[in-house]
């Protein structure tokens, strides 16, 4: 592991220095679009899964990580995803969903730029996706106790006005931060009427057929009986 060479070359300085380090707080950011589409932004720094104390170490330089073949490269991302994977769950109206495959890149701690060779201290931003379905309406993050560090959440969406931040401890769930409305239930329609079968129409046809011919022989009894008693002409 990448990680064990980075704490031997760190001894020296541990054992120069009997004060823990500062280890920022985990900065996340969770922006939802008006198509229920969101996207988390993870600032990273990599002590918070290069040891069970970050605070026992000092801030990373670039030359760790540059100085790692593409392989170790690919690890130490690796490490920093399966740290996230454990830390952080996002919830839907209380539900959990799984989202896209996290993507983890170095970069430039103090700026968050890509990173470079005279980069004092190396931090990982760690991006990934999810898709809210129509019905859902709030965004929560599940911070497990495995964290090595509090987060500030930063939330956007649509419905606020500006950023909504708290701050998280691990072990804890953020509140319900509502990025979206219930879309409206379609209303029913009403089926279309069934044309008329051809039995139907014929039975009715039958029908008016012999109730003209009723009434036409109706109409000559009734011509025959008057003309039967019709008195003569004087």
């Amino acid at each position: 592991m990448r990680s064990l060479p980075f704490l031997l070359c760190l001894l020296p300085c541990l054992a120069g220095s009997l004060s823990a380090h500062t280890v920022p707080s985990t900065e996340i950011e969770a922006r939802f679009e008006k198509d229920g589409r969101g996207v988390l932004t993870i600032n990273l720094d990599p002590r918070a899964f290069l040891a069970a104390d970050p605070t026992q170490l000092p801030p990373v330089p670039a030359s760790w990580y540059l100085e790692q073949s593409a392989e170790q490269q690919a690890a130490t991302r690796d490490q920093g995803r399966l740290y996230l994977e454990k830390a952080l769950t996002p919830l839907l109206d209380g539900l959990k969903v799984t989202p896209s495959r996290i993507d983890v890149q170095p970069i430039d701690g103090a700026d968050n730029n890509p990173l470079r060779p005279d980069t004092a201290e190396l931090h990982f931003l760690a991006t990934f996706t999810l898709q809210a379905p129509p019905e859902a309406t709030t965004f929560q993050l599940d911070y497990s106790k495995s964290a090595k560090t509090d987060a500030i959440l930063h939330q956007t969406s649509p419905l606020s006005s500006g950023s909504r931040f708290q701050v998280i401890f691990p072990g804890e769930t953020s509140r319900p931060f509502r990025f979206q409305e219930p879309a409206k239930p379609v209303p029913a329609s009403l089926p279309p009427p069934k044309p008329a079968r051809a039995s139907t129409l014929g039975y009715i046809i039958g029908i008016v057929v012999i109730l003209v011919i009723a009434g036409w022989l109706q109409l000559n009894k009734y011509r025959h009986y008057h003309r039967a008693h019709r008195k003569p002409r004087e």
